[in-house]
């Protein structure tokens, strides 16, 4: 699949985000899960918090599909999913400080050592996430591969914009009963998930 970005590009056009408010038909706080798979987190996050707006990001066309198709049967409105490149295309979808979460469960672990470089939360990534979230905006990430847990970590520790908060009880108290497919298999056999939940300074000016 060509990217967003780059068929943009080979088009000669430079399209703003789209007005998330006017494309859900109301304003309310967006949140985007990186790299949705079969969307069991978002389908969760948007059914029992109809409050908020959620955009699943996913390359997977089957994946994109299904969810589309449920959000249709069950006539969910709070639920948009768009396949792109998630390493590319975050800057075409979301204009700066305009996201109040981002969540990225169990990415792609890269496992050869030669192609570490596309795993998805790199420095890079990780402040550009920080540009893309509001003040107070969180970020949620999950996995279940050590080296790539602190891999992640150490992405968005070095953020200084950023202020790490204890993952455990901010799972408990915002993200209560709610779980990705991944993260499901991981409970039933028993194996252990780093979580790390990191939120932007109220005034991006703090750490100036």
């Amino acid at each position: 699949m060509l990217s967003l970005s780059r068929n943009a590009l080979l088009r000669h056009v430079s399209p703003a985000p789209p007005n998330w408010t006017v494309a859900f038909g109301r304003l309310a706080p967006l949140e985007v899960d990186l790299g949705c798979g079969r969307g069991t987190y978002a389908w969760l996050r948007a059914t029992r918090y109809p409050a908020v707006n959620v955009v699943a990001l996913e390359l997977r066309k089957k994946w994109i599909q299904q969810i589309r198709s449920q959000c249709e049967r069950e006539k969910v409105t709070n639920l948009r999913a768009i396949r792109c490149d998630i390493s590319e295309d975050l800057p075409v979808l979301f204009a700066p400080r305009s996201v109040g979460a981002f969540t990225i469960h169990h990415p792609d672990p890269w496992w050869k050592k030669r192609h570490r470089k596309r795993r998805l939360l790199q420095p890079d990534f990780a402040a550009l996430l920080v540009d893309l979230l509001v003040p107070g905006g969180w970020i949620f990430a999950q996995t279940d591969v050590p080296d790539l847990a602190e891999e992640m970590q150490a992405a968005l520790a070095a953020c200084p914009r950023l202020s790490r908060v204890d993952a455990e009880l901010f799972r408990q108290s915002q993200l209560l009963g709610l779980y990705s497919h991944r993260e499901k298999k991981c409970l039933e056999l028993r194996i252990p998930v780093s979580r790390m939940v990191y939120r932007t300074r109220s005034d991006p000016e703090d750490s100036a």
